[in-house]
């Protein structure tokens, strides 16, 4: 995106595309600094007793990464900075720009029709939370303005929020490297320079976005749930109780 931007010659895309960048810099410091630790938990895991010790890289991977969530200001804060400020930045710019950068990755997967059957049914999984989003992005924009209890129970839910819009960020991500790896492997078809060691590569990329979208996309469904209802349990509490 920076590179976009410094190499863009028209001074109105090149204001659309910073603010697509704000709005995606709580994202991009707040879901890797979440996952990086629980991606090496998983290897500490697969290693077992192993695992925990130095004489694997396990161990180290995780201390590395579990600074991640620290020293990028917190994953809090980067909620709040999501919810509360970069979604309404010079008038949502950023956000209509990223729904046009997602409409266009979408068209082109709509475009290749049946040659693009397994990018089409990841394209239909992500679109069923998709179009959920300009609603719920109302509905918090009407709470913020108009009801400062709901407003604060907000604060709570932000990460509700970065949760939702995160998940739905990284699907996109992983929609584009399908729409890729199944163009590549329809140009392997009809070519001659055929390794099955680049083939495999292009089916791991698509099977690993089937797996997002399968298992990861729809864990949102709780947090969506939440947002909807307003949830204010978090700020109910009082300090007395704890």
């Amino acid at each position: 995106m920076i590179d976009r931007i410094n190499t863009c010659e028209n001074d109105d895309e090149k204001t659309n595309l910073t603010e697509l960048l704000d709005l995606l810099t709580p994202v991009i410091k707040a879901w890797p600094s979440e996952y990086g630790p629980k991606a090496n938990d998983l290897g500490i895991q697969v290693l077992g007793g192993a695992g925990y010790t130095r004489e694997y890289l396990a161990e180290q991977f995780w201390r590395d990464n579990r600074l991640n969530p620290i020293h990028e200001g917190t994953n809090g804060i980067q909620a709040l900075d999501l919810t509360f400020r970069k979604l309404w930045q010079n008038n949502s710019l950023g956000l209509q720009t990223l729904q046009r950068e997602i409409g266009r990755d979408l068209a082109q997967v709509s475009q290749g029709g049946d040659t693009l059957p397994q990018s089409r049914k990841l394209a239909d999984k992500l679109m069923i939370y998709l179009d959920q989003l300009p609603k719920l992005v109302m509905q918090i924009g009407q709470e913020i303005n108009t009801s400062p209890q709901k407003a604060l129970a907000l604060t709570g839910n932000a990460a509700a929020m970065m949760s939702v819009f995160a998940t739905l960020i990284v699907s996109w991500m992983w929609l584009r490297q399908a729409l890729t790896a199944e163009t590549l492997l329809n140009d392997l078809d009809h070519s001659n320079d055929n390794t099955e060691e680049i083939r495999h590569f292009y089916q791991g990329k698509l099977q690993a976005a089937k797996y997002f979208m399968d298992w990861e996309l729809p864990l949102i469904e709780r947090d969506l749930a939440l947002l909807r209802q307003s949830n204010e349990v978090v700020t109910e509490m009082q300090a007395e109780w704890f």
